[in-house]
């Protein structure tokens, strides 16, 4: 039987000072902030064997939020 673990990838964007956050929550673990932009954080974790599954994207006055939710293969 096919089983599969989830982890997600959290980016907060702040328009005034112009920075980006970007943390990852894999299985078994806290959030934890990562070096680097969204994109070089999801092509490593899609080096890993991660696959994207799911995006949510959201945003009020000076700041934005996106969501991304990633599945990989266990057995």
């Amino acid at each position: 039987m096919t089983t599969w673990e989830y982890a997600s990838v959290i980016t907060a964007n702040d328009n005034e000072s112009q920075r980006a956050g970007v943390s990852v929550k894999l299985p078994g673990g806290g959030l934890e902030r990562q070096q680097g932009d969204t994109s070089s954080v999801l092509n490593r974790l899609g080096g890993e064997g991660w696959e994207l599954v799911s995006y949510h994207s959201s945003g009020a006055g000076t700041w934005g939020f996106e969501q991304f939710w990633l599945k990989r293969q266990t057995s």
